[in-house]
């Protein structure tokens, strides 16, 4: 069957940005039946980062030593389950099990990792009936410079 990604992310705006304090039970169903059921590990990692730009030196005739800094910053970013998501417009969605329940994982594609609100799961009951949805908060630690970024979940919206 293949997959309708316009459905995909239409349904997926109604449910994120419908309202503030409910979404659609049909809509997140939709969203259910059409992602595809990928096993998904018990561990994922994920690391982003910046890196300050680089510094270039050489010499330049008739100027002497010069010193080019690059002022923007390089970006990286790696996660072990990138293949496992289903892109739809700006939203990567995953379906998993947890502990019993169906949920599907809402990603926005080019979201920075530090940015709160930028994710949220709907979660399932056994019978496919949705119970409520979470959005993603961040957790930042500073550990030797470098900023550590873990996410965490809090209630958003109940269904509707």
């Amino acid at each position: 069957m293949a997959i309708d990604r316009f459905l995909l992310a239409a349904v997926t705006d109604r449910l994120i940005y419908g309202s503030e304090t409910m979404f659609g039970s049909h809509d997140a169903r939709i969203l259910l039946d059409a992602l595809p059921h990928r096993k998904k590990s018990s561990w994922r990692f994920g690391i982003a980062g910046k890196l300050p730009g680089g510094t270039t030196r050489g010499y330049a005739a008739g100027v002497g030593s010069t010193k080019i800094e690059d002022e923007q910053g390089r970006t990286f970013e790696y996660a072990t389950d990138q293949d496992h998501w289903t892109r739809a417009g700006q939203w990567k969605l995953l379906w998993f099990r947890k502990r019993g329940m169906q949920v599907v994982e809402i990603e926005q594609a080019m979201s920075h990792f530090d940015e709160e609100g930028r994710g949220a799961r709907i979660h399932y009951a056994t019978d496919s009936t949705p119970t409520g949805m979470d959005i993603r908060v961040e957790r930042n630690f500073v550990l030797l410079n470098v900023t550590l970024a873990v996410p965490g979940w809090r209630k958003w919206k109940v269904p509707g």
